[in-house]
């Protein structure tokens, strides 16, 4: 039974005074309700920042909390972390776009999808902001193939008579459909991207949130040819919003890669965000992000047992992105040689890694309820049998993994500092043992020299211990 009849409610789409379609909701009662995410963010639960609750949400649309989570990790809803009262980072309770969470009660309402609301001010109500179908199938008659792997996708519009593929690609930017518009930069980054068909599925997911808000925050603006301004007015108001440098310069990144979509369908020539640049990030790399110290890895591996400790030791040990640690089959490890092999790294690069006597011994005891994992070269390396072929860890999403990785974190009684700090203790406990930066670069799976410095700076303890003595 659906969630909304065991409610006892029903969708029903109506307009409003000002003749937009907004949700109602006819309750047991009789009464029509509105979708408690709307309302004025001065006494509603709408943040004054364009936020709801997932509680609010699940009240919203008549769904557990379960399945709120689930669309948040399909990419139907987009979400942040904010931090807790008193400025804690990542720490607070999940929120949703109420744009998303809009876009997804149209669909469950059977609305078509239309244009992007005139305003999508803070102060607006959720319920009268009828943007395009955000999280669901983009239009059909714009879209060749909406189905299947990302390459097919992309391979569906490259197929295209030129045309035909300026034509919808023309009618994706005149209707607003971000959708349609999102399709078509995803088939540009696989047909024509430096990454092509091995672009990562977390950078495409990064790509899609920064086109949806750069067509929701451009509600007056003609996609095919912006005003001089934009372009730049909107990197700034991302800046003015308190956006991370980082964060801000991965929407600019999706921007650019929209218009390059645009253009390689022929839609349009413009380039607005060519010369647009974000401000710098001040803040020095080894100052933005700390690895663990040594006493709390210590402090979290005492409460770790089987799996847990696998992937605390595949971070902390062998240096492993968590999408790494994720990926990693039983064919990659080859204990007798003491190794594991990392098949795709970022950027598509591999490479081989040393294992500790630590992860080693985890690997051995730890690993699908007690089943010893079997040195992948008995089968050769990358071997075809079924057993090699599984995945080390069980849990698939990264999602997941920091979830488990934050509960073990509470448990040792330790700050949590993210799944990539755990790297980053890697990276600094070498640095500090060898002193090469060759090395570091290396097991860790730089594409740069420069980028290992960083662990130079952490693992230098001169200047703490002579200003220690003053």
């Amino acid at each position: 039974m659906d969630a909304l009849e065991r409610w006892g409610e029903v969708p029903r789409p109506s307009r409003g005074a000002d003749g937009q379609p907004v949700v109602r909701w006819d309750g047991p009662d009789g009464e029509n309700h509105r979708p408690m995410c709307g309302g004025d963010p001065a006494s509603g639960p709408l943040g004054d920042d364009g936020w709801v609750p997932v509680g609010e949400v699940v009240r919203a649309a008549g769904i557990t909390e379960a399945m709120a989570y689930r669309l948040i990790t399909r990419g139907v809803l987009d979400a942040r972390r904010p931090p807790r009262r008193g400025g804690d980072p990542g720490r607070g309770r999940a929120q949703v776009s109420r744009a998303s969470l809009a876009a997804y009660l149209d669909a469950r309402a059977g609305r078509a999808a239309g244009g992007v609301a005139a305003s999508l001010s803070p102060g607006g109500d959720l319920a009268d902001v009828p943007p395009p179908s955000l999280g669901t199938e983009p239009q059909r008659a714009l879209v060749p193939h909406a189905g299947g792997t990302a390459a097919a996708r992309s391979d569906a519009w490259a197929s295209l008579e030129p045309d035909e593929l300026r034509r919808r690609a023309a009618a994706a930017a005149h209707g607003r459909d971000p959708a349609a518009l999102w399709a078509l930069t995803e088939a540009w980054l696989i047909q024509e991207g430096k990454a092509g068909g091995r672009t990562r599925a977390h950078t495409l997911r990064a790509y899609r949130r920064g086109v949806l808000d750069l067509v929701a925050a451009w509600p007056g603006e003609n996609l095919l040819h912006p005003s001089r301004r934009a372009a730049t007015r909107w990197v700034r108001a991302l800046e003015d919003a308190g956006k991370k440098p980082a964060t801000v310069q991965l929407k600019l990144a999706a921007a650019r890669a929209l218009y390059a979509a645009l253009r390689w369908a022929g839609a349009t020539d413009a380039a607005p965000f060519a010369g647009v640049r974000a401000a710098p990030e001040k803040t020095a790399p080894w100052d933005r992000r700390t690895p663990y110290p040594p006493a709390d890895v210590e402090r979290l591996l005492a409460v770790t047992t089987g799996e847990d400790r696998v992937l605390v030791l595949l971070g902390a040990h062998a240096g492993l992105r968590v999408s790494e640690a994720l990926a990693l089959r039983r064919a990659d490890v080859h204990l007798a040689d003491g190794e594991l092999d990392v098949r795709d790294g970022k950027g598509g690069k591999a490479r081989t890694i040393p294992v500790s006597a630590s992860l080693a011994t985890a690997l051995r005891e730890g690993v699908a309820d007690g089943d010893d994992v079997q040195d992948g070269r008995k089968e050769g390396r990358g071997g075809a049998g079924a057993a090699t072929q599984e995945r080390v860890l069980r849990v698939r999403d990264d999602r997941q993994a920091r979830l488990r990785l934050r509960r073990l974190a509470v448990a040792a009684g330790v700050p949590y500092r993210g799944y990539h700090a755990l790297r980053h203790y890697c990276g600094t406990r070498l640095m500090r043992e060898t002193g090469d930066l060759d090395t570091v670069a290396r097991v860790l799976g730089h594409s740069s020299i420069e980028t290992a410095r960083v662990y130079a700076k952490w693992s230098d303890q001169g200047a703490k211990t002579a200003i220690g003595r003053w």
